[in-house]
């Protein structure tokens, strides 16, 4: 009897994780911009904080353009997944109509919201010649920081010299 309730215990929770892990967002990095399809819209945000994105979105026509805009967020009912392809975003979407599912997908040109360039994450820097080591993003319970460090004899075990808030 502990078998059997042990197993049906197994499967429900396999069936649970398996469903929540498909219900989990859908993101994609593109240059500077970030795509998340969830919640029936399609929103693009800056690869940093501190930034603005190099496109807006124009509702009449449906299209990106060259422009300075914090955050878009675009109505797609039923979005569920977005994925990039070249210059084009393609959200694919899920509805029920008349007790049917209808998937569709929609395409975005957002060659606007890629800038010419190369793209440059922020990166750590280390000189073991000073014994310097410069982390310039660093999240800790929300908030965000850079932080200085040093090393300590020659060995690679490194202290906080400096922290301040931000990142650059």
């Amino acid at each position: 009897m502990n078998k059997l309730i042990a197993s049906i215990m197994c499967a429900v929770l396999g069936l649970f994780f398996s469903i929540s892990s498909h219900a989990d967002r859908m993101v994609v990095l593109k240059g500077h911009a970030i795509l998340l399809a969830t919640d029936d819209h399609l929103t693009v945000l800056p690869d940093s904080p501190n930034t603005a994105l190099s496109c807006s979105f124009d509702t009449e026509t449906g299209t990106f353009f060259p422009a300075a805009s914090p955050i878009i967020q675009i109505p797609v009912p039923g979005a569920m997944d977005v994925k990039v392809v070249g210059n084009h975003a393609y959200v694919a979407t899920s509805n029920f109509e008349n007790s049917a599912a209808a998937t569709d997908y929609f395409k975005y040109d957002i060659s606007a919201c890629i800038p010419e360039g190369p793209f440059t994450p922020y990166r750590a820097h280390v000189n073991l010649t000073s014994g310097e080591l410069v982390i310039p993003c660093v999240e800790v319970a929300g908030a965000e920081y850079n932080v200085v460090m040093n090393q300590r004899g020659n060995s690679m075990n490194w202290e906080v010299q400096f922290i301040n808030t931000g990142c650059y």
